[in-house]
Parts: structure tokens; C-alpha cells; sequence
């Protein structure tokens, strides 16, 4: 019936994938099987994502202190981890202490400046309206419809207020879980981390080992530099723009780099995102201020783009920057603002197992 022993097994293996295509496609199609399991991994995700961050993070740290000895007394695993998980609360609590009540100043601040926001708004509307240029375009607005439309919006918005309300408390109550078990998760995967090769290991016969624990270190590394990196361009992104902002004489500047610092983390679309905030801050300033905040965003992105990222990075990723907009592209419409944030080191995981297994496949024929 097959010609040869490769089209056989190519064959079965094409009514295993169909057979298991048509078996999720039947459980998909259950509600109330499917609901559960979606609302445990959106509620499991969160956590295990900052704390995987976290873990990266705090890798390399925890490796320099496993290094360190002290004449014949070297310091254990366990030891190393909890000194490194304290280092991490110290750090935490002190940037709590110090940026939190800054940063908690500045929204307040934020909102209550709205109405005078608002009252700016209606100044360049009624110079807008009254301007001969304006008057050109033969367009008549009504005060009454504009005032109308003001009240319309408004009720919207207290309609919108009072409908997210439960929204807040949900996502508050969330907010705090995640503080409560994240702590807690990462303590585990600091102690755990290197057991995960030999469980992995053990779905597969020993003469894959050294090929799985290479593989295993491979994207181990990808990993870790992607996220070290990342975090360093988001301490120095934000950082950076805060002085861009104080030098443009912008108010928040804390605020806004932070902002900036978060959003450098989309590749390529997350800088000029997170800069909108201070150009809308800068417009009714000044020219000066537009132009400054500006040039803080070419130098701070050139900085992290000429010296950071190939010095954290190194050519550990190697992605073209056609192939990371594409990627951005379409996991943005797909799953979002997280989806642009976890498709990068998503690919460039995949893209190192695939070609870790065509050097293998190479390998063998030889």
C-alpha cells in the first residue's frame, strides 16, 4: 500500500494531526467545558507571566551570588536564593517608598487639573470658531449644538464611570492577589528553576539528554538576555525622558516616564505610544517644548538602539525588523496590547528550537 517506510509514517502521522484537529474543535464547541478552563488560564496567566519576568530578572543575580566564596565555605543554592529573593524585596520596598508617593502625587495632581484641561479646551474651541480663517470655510457651528454635544458626552461619561465600577473593584481584587502570589511564585521558581531540565527529561529516553539539556540552555539564554535587556532599556527609557521632560518644563515628569519607560517595551511601536502623553502636555506650552520632547525621544532611542540592545542582546535574537513588525502586526489585532509584548521572545524561542532541530537533522546525515 506505501511505497516505502517514510510515506507510511508521513501518513499516519497526517491522521494523528486531523484526529486531534476534529478532537479540539469538538471540545471547543462546549461552553461549559471550555469556560473554566479559560477563566483559570486568564487567571493564572498574569502571575506566571510577571513572575517568569521577575525569575529572568533575577537569574543573573543569583548566579554571581552562587559563584561567590569565602576560603573553603562556599555559599548553597538555598542560601543564594533567599539572599537574592531579599535583595528583591529591598529593592521593591525602597522604590515603593520612594517612587510610589511621587508617582500617586503626580495622578492626583493629573485630575484635578482635568477641569482647567477641559476649560483650555472650550478657550482654543471659541478661538477656533472666531477665527477668519475658519470663518473662510463658510461652516456654522451652534453654540447650543456644541453645548449640547458637551452635555451628551458628559452624561456618557458618568454612564461609562458608574458601568466600570465593577469593573474597578474586580480588577483592584485582582491587582492584589497577583501582589500576594507573585512573591511567592518567583520564590519557588528561584528554588526550583534547575530542576526543570531533568523533569523535562524524563518524557524522553536518555540518549536525548545532552540534546535536550543543549536546547533547554539554548532558549534558557534567549530568554534571559531578552528580558535583562528589555528591562534595562525600560529603566534607562524612562529615566532618560523624565530629564527630556523636566528640561521641556513639562508638569508629571515622573508620570509620563514612566509611561514612556512601560511602553518601550512593544519594539518599535511602543516609543512613539508612549510619548503621546507628553506631546499633549507640551502642545499648549510651547513650540520649544514640542521640539524638545522630541529630540529626548530621537536621542534616547538612538542611545538604546546603537548601544544598549546590541550589548545586552548581543546577536542572540537576530530577528530582521520587517519580520518583528509584521509579528507586532498581527498579534496585535489578534490578542492585543499582550500579544505585542510576548510575540517577540515567542518567536524568538520557536525560531531557536527550529533551528537547533535542522542542525541535529544536519548532523545525523552526515
Amino acid at each position: 500500500m506505501f511505497p516505502n517506510k517514510k510515506s507510511k509514517k508521513l501518513f499516519f502521522w497526517t491522521i494523528e494531526l486531523l484526529a486531534l484537529a476534529l478532537l479540539l474543535y469538538v471540545v471547543l464547541r462546549f461552553d461549559f467545558v471550555m469556560h473554566p478552563v479559560s477563566v483559570f488560564i486568564s487567571t493564572v496567566f498574569m502571575p506566571l507571566l510577571i513572575s517568569g519576568f521577575l525569575y529572568y530578572l533575577l537569574k543573573p543575580l543569583l548566579k554571581l551570588i552562587e559563584k561567590v566564596q569565602i576560603k573553603s565555605w562556599k555559599i548553597s543554592h538555598n542560601l543564594a536564593v533567599i539572599l537574592t529573593f531579599l535583595v528583591f524585596l529591598l529593592v521593591v520596598i525602597g522604590a515603593g517608598l520612594i517612587f510610589v508617593p511621587i508617582i500617586i502625587n503626580e495622578i492626583t495632581n493629573l485630575i484635578n487639573s482635568v477641569p482647567s484641561f477641559i476649560r483650555q479646551g472650550r478657550e482654543i474651541t471659541d478661538q477656533l470658531m472666531h477665527s477668519h480663517w475658519f470663518k473662510r470655510l463658510n461652516i456654522t457651528v451652534s453654540e447650543d449644538d456644541l453645548k449640547n454635544s458637551i452635555n451628551q458626552y458628559a452624561s456618557s461619561a458618568v454612564s461609562i464611570t458608574a458601568g466600570t465600577l465593577k469593573n474597578v473593584i474586580v480588577t483592584t481584587t485582582t491587582v492584589t492577589l497577583n501582589i500576594l502570589t507573585v512573591p511567592i511564585i518567583l520564590f519557588y521558581m528561584l528554588s526550583d528553576g534547575d530542576r526543570l531540565i531533568p523533569a523535562i527529561q524524563k518524557f524522553f529516553s536518555n540518549r536525548h539528554n545532552d540534546q535536550i539539556a543543549e536546547l533547554a540552555g539554548q532558549m534558557d539564554q534567549t530568554i534571559e538576555r531578552y528580558i535583562s535587556g528589555q528591562a534595562i532599556q525600560m529603566v534607562f527609557v524612562g529615566l532618560s525622558m523624565s530629564l527630556g521632560y523636566w528640561i521641556a518644563g513639562l508638569p508629571y515628569i515622573w508620570l509620563l516616564g514612566l509611561i514612556a519607560g512601560i511602553a518601550n517595551i512593544v519594539p518599535y511601536v511602543g516609543p512613539g505610544i508612549g510619548v503621546i502623553p507628553a506631546l499633549i502636555l507640551a502642545i499648549p506650552l510651547s513650540w520649544k517644548a514640542v521640539i524638545i520632547v522630541l529630540v529626548a525621544m530621537a536621542v534616547v532611542q538612538q542611545i538604546t538602539g546603537s548601544i544598549i540592545y546590541p550589548a545586552v542582546l548581543g546577536k542572540s535574537l537576530q530577528i530582521h525588523p520587517l519580520t518583528i513588525m509584521l509579528l507586532l502586526l498581527g498579534a496585535g489585532n489578534l490578542w492585543g496590547i499582550v500579544g505585542m509584548i510576548l510575540v517577540v521572545p515567542v518567536y524568538a524561542i520557536s525560531r531557536t528550537i527550529v533551528l537547533y532541530v535542522v542542525a541535529m537533522r544536519n548532523i545525523d546525515k552526515l
